[in-house]
């Protein structure tokens, strides 16, 4: 997907953010930053220069949808394009210290998946907050990597 596609769900992902209680809305709110954090994962990707931004929707790892002339489309074999989620699959090569922390960031957010929506966690205002640090971390990173005009 092209970044600035990516750029568009961002921002329409953080606005409908911004609309819910983090806590009497909590899984709703929570799958939108991890969703809005995929989309700043592959943008910040791609500008990077680590994966591609073609045209290609991942399935599963190196299987890629890709649109064809006839407005058809085809399963394909591709290298890193859009991923499904941080580290997977994984991205091979060396890190750039800004990914590295965006990395970081979105995995900090991703620490309250399991246990708030599958588990028997009940989300607090502490939860809130720290998802809350971890969105700002990935955001501050993607408009540092991502062009000015693009971003969300």
């Amino acid at each position: 997907m092209k970044i600035a596609s990516h750029a568009d769900k961002i921002g329409r992902l953080l606005n409908l953010r911004d609309r819910l209680d983090p806590l009497a809305d909590f899984e709703l709110w929570y799958w939108t930053c991890l969703t809005a954090g995929t989309n700043i994962w592959n943008a910040s990707l791609h500008a990077a220069g680590l994966t591609s931004e073609e045209r290609a929707f991942s399935t599963i790892p190196g299987v890629h949808v890709v649109p064809q002339g006839d407005g058809g489309w085809r399963r394909e074999l591709r290298g890193p394009g859009d991923v499904s989620h941080v580290d997977w699959p994984p991205i091979p090569g060396d890190m750039p210290e800004p990914i590295r922390q965006l990395r970081g960031a979105l995995h900090a957010l991703e620490d309250h998946r399991d246990p708030c929506l599958r588990g028997d966690r009940v989300p607090t205002q502490a939860i809130v907050e720290h998802c809350e640090l971890a969105m700002r971390q990935a955001i501050s990173v993607y408009r540092a990597l991502v062009r000015q005009e693009v971003c969300a």
